[in-house]
């Protein structure tokens, strides 16, 4: 794979199927709540809230589900309702965090759970990706990439997080190959 080429990702279906369920459920729920006690404001102001939110969830996941993401070596373009552009030559944050529990955090071995996300600042645009993109370690890879050329500064946390992927922000590290990049 050339420097020069165009890379597309997306969000996979099966990485997103945990929270529409979760939305689906927590809506249904709610609203099935709701319907059973119309005539108690309590269970209305709370219990609406609380579906609101989970429907609010559902629609942050198909918005994700619509999300394309381009990384050229010049720049790195989202498109979901509209299309943002953040050019590398332009990167002034690079954040990497990782996000679970304690004990996944301690570096502890436990099944399941936990994702990367991905920050990106500059031009005064903001970008978030987590770990569930496909190709999200080539978009991280790219990112360490344009912060060296950039003289930024890491912080440790987002220097450690990179080298768990195996993205190395001080020297470098290849590029991921296309089916390295859509695993983590």
């Amino acid at each position: 794979m050339s420097d020069l080429d165009t890379v597309f990702y997306r969000y996979p279906p099966r990485a997103l199927v945990g929270d529409y369920i979760r939305s689906g459920v927590g809506t249904t729920f709610g609203l099935l709540i709701v319907a059973s006690n119309p005539n108690s404001p309590w269970v209305l102001g709370i219990f609406g809230i609380l579906t609101a939110a989970f429907a609010v969830f559902g629609l942050r996941t198909l918005r994700q589900q619509m999300t394309q993401v381009a990384v050229t070596p010049e720049a790195v373009f989202v498109k979901h309702i509209g299309t943002r552009e953040l050019p590398w030559q332009a990167l002034q944050q690079v954040k990497l965090r990782f996000y679970g529990t304690r004990r996944q955090a301690r570096g502890e071995r436990v099944s399941g759970g936990g994702f990367l996300e991905l920050t990106l600042r500059g031009n005064g645009k903001k970008l978030k990706f987590d770990s569930n993109l496909m190709g999200f370690k080539d978009v991280a890879w790219h990112a360490a990439r344009a912060a060296r050329e950039n003289n930024l500064s890491l912080d440790p946390t987002t220097a450690g997080n990179l080298l768990d992927i195996g993205v190395d922000a001080d020297s470098e590290t290849p590029r991921p190959r296309p089916l390295d990049a859509l695993q983590l």
